[in-house]
């Protein structure tokens, strides 16, 4: 097993997001041009960039889109972590004005989604907490109204804004995803499927994929064991095929909706990559794409 399965025989591409877990709620990343040379190394078909650690402006991410093509690399998606649960009015205004400009620059750049957060991002010092900071309502009043500007900005640009279900956060599960996509209808707006974080809310990923079907536009391959709280310590992310994700069932429901996109593989563990990969994120990066080809190839879906 080399991890270097012909692409032609696999149903999905491959991408990976180059960053990592260092420590406690600390992440990192890789340069750039580093995470391009890794990529195009292990045979991966593309890159998901994050807004923060690989790009800050427009025109850097402009120089970057271009370097990742121009080493035969495409980028699946980009991933623009803001955190929209904030009573703050000026502190929404500027965070939504950023997802607004990044979602334009995707149109621009025939970049096809843009990965999306609602927030509270728990592992911040200034998250406010739903129920005691700000109530539920309140919060979702303020999230449907960011969306609704966001998504105006992804039907001008035909770009798909695509929402992620993340531990702690206002949208955090297979529910609160769908009570999200209710308040919209537009094809523009759709989903990011993480199935780490459904199993931690005891959802079936599976069955959500059954019941989100074509709205799925981009999906995380990440696994997970515990029950949702503090990472770290109610759960952790394991490598790929260690936690409770039933991939058999989660990869052939991908394949029964007829799921054409990426599957872009993300690595969150920091105790596997000091103990096993000795600190370097390109051992996780070559050993995820293995893994999954494995259960690519025992489910007989490669």
């Amino acid at each position: 097993m080399n991890g270097k399965l012909d692409a032609k025989k696999r149903p999905w591409k491959l991408s990976f997001i180059p960053y990592y877990m260092n420590g406690k709620l600390s992440w990192s990343s890789p340069g750039t041009g580093e995470a391009i040379q890794v990529l195009s190394r292990e045979k991966y078909d593309g890159v998901e960039w994050m807004l923060g650690y690989h790009f800050n402006t427009p025109g850097e991410l402009r120089g970057l889109v271009k370097k990742t093509r121009g080493a035969g690399l495409e980028v699946s998606n980009i991933m623009c972590w803001q955190d929209l649960v904030t009573t703050d009015e000026k502190t929404k205004n500027t965070r939504v004005k950023t997802l607004e400009e990044f979602v334009a620059t995707a149109g621009e750049l025939s970049i096809p989604v843009v990965n999306v957060f609602t927030g509270p991002m728990s592992w911040a010092a200034s998250f406010q907490r739903i129920g005691r900071d700000i109530s539920e309502g309140a919060a979702w009043s303020i999230v449907v109204d960011a969306f609704s500007k966001i998504v105006e900005v992804a039907e001008r640009n035909d770009v798909v804004v695509t929402v992620e279900a993340v531990f702690g956060m206002l949208v955090h599960d297979y529910y609160t995803m769908r009570e999200l996509l209710d308040h919209f209808d537009s094809e523009n707006l759709a989903v990011n499927l993480d199935p780490s974080h459904l199993v931690l809310y005891g959802n079936d990923p599976a069955w959500a994929v059954s019941r989100l079907g074509s709205r799925i536009k981009h999906v995380h391959v990440k696994d997970a064991v515990g029950r949702a709280g503090m990472l770290g310590e109610d759960f952790v992310f394991p490598f790929l095929g260690e936690g409770s994700v039933d991939w058999r069932a989660f990869l052939n429901a991908l394949k029964k909706v007829d799921y054409s996109g990426y599957l872009s593989l993300e690595f969150e563990n920091d105790v596997y990559l000091n103990n096993i990969c000795d600190g370097d994120w390109t051992v996780a990066a070559r050993e995820a794409k293995i893994r999954l080809h494995k259960l690519l190839e025992t489910y007989r879906l490669a």
